[in-house]
C-alpha cells in the first residue's frame, strides 16, 4: 500500500523540527542524504517511498546524548510513523533501513533501500561537501586542525570502498578524487611547496 504525499509532508515537518538547524548533520544534510537516495533509488530501481521516509528521519535522534543514534533513530521512526498510521509492515521495513545506515554499524544492510540509504549518507560526508562537514565538525568539537585532516585517514577516504550500489560507486570515485586534491593542496601549503 502505499503512503499518500500528504503523509510524507508531515514526516518532512516531523524530521526537520526534530534536526539540528545547524552544523555537520544538520537539515541541510539530512535534505542532502534525501536528493542522493532518490536519485540513486531511481538508478537502482529501488522503493522510492522508504527511501525518502527512512532519509528524511534516518537523523532523528541525532540531537540526544551518547550512543547509536541509527538505533535510537530507528525506534523513534517507528513511534512517529505509527502515530500517522503506516502499516506495520511499512514500518518494519523504514525501522531496518535506517537501524543499518550508520557507518560504524555491527548489523549490515541487507534490503536495497537500507543498502541506498547507507550510500547516500557516506556520500554526503564525500568531495566538497565533505571537506565542509569535516571542517564543521572540527569546529563542533573543538578537533584540532591535524585531528580533522587525520579525518581523512580514520574514516574519509575509506568510505570509497564502503558503497554497496553500483551508482554510489560512480559517484563515490569522484568525490574521493576531489578529496585526495584538497589532501595534497593542504600538504602543498603545509610544507610551504609549490
Amino acid at each position: 500500500m502505499q503512503v499518500q504525499n500528504n503523509i510524507i509532508e508531515k514526516i518532512r515537518k516531523i524530521a526537520k523540527q526534530r534536526t539540528r538547524h545547524y552544523g555537520c548533520h544538520s537539515w541541510d544534510h539530512v535534505k542532502r542524504v534525501h536528493d542522493l537516495c532518490v536519485f540513486i533509488g531511481k538508478k537502482e530501481k529501488g522503493d522510492l517511498e522508504i527511501l525518502k521516509i527512512s532519509s528524511l528521519l534516518h537523523d532523528i535522534a541525532r540531537n540526544g546524548g551518547r550512543g547509536n543514534h541509527a538505533v535510537k533513530g530507528a525506534r523513534e521512526a517507528e513511534r512517529v510513523l505509527f502515530r500517522l498510521g503506516l502499516q506495520r509492515a511499512k514500518v518494519s521495513e523504514i525501522v531496518n533501513v535506517i537501524k543499518t545506515h550508520r557507518f560504524k554499524t555491527r548489523e549490515k544492510p541487507l534490503s536495497l533501500e537500507a543498502k541506498v540509504l547507507s550510500d547516500a549518507d557516506k556520500l554526503d560526508a564525500m568531495g566538497a561537501i565533505g571537506v565542509y562537514r569535516a571542517s564543521a565538525f572540527g569546529g563542533e568539537t573543538s578537533r584540532s586542525f591535524q585531528g580533522t585532516i587525520g579525518h581523512f585517514d580514520e574514516k574519509l577516504l575509506k568510505l570509497k570502498d564502503r558503497m554497496y550500489t553500483a551508482t554510489a560507486k560512480k559517484l563515490a570515485k569522484k568525490r574521493h578524487k576531489f578529496m585526495l586534491v584538497y589532501l595534497k593542496q593542504i600538504e602543498k601549503e603545509i610544507g610551504l611547496k609549490s
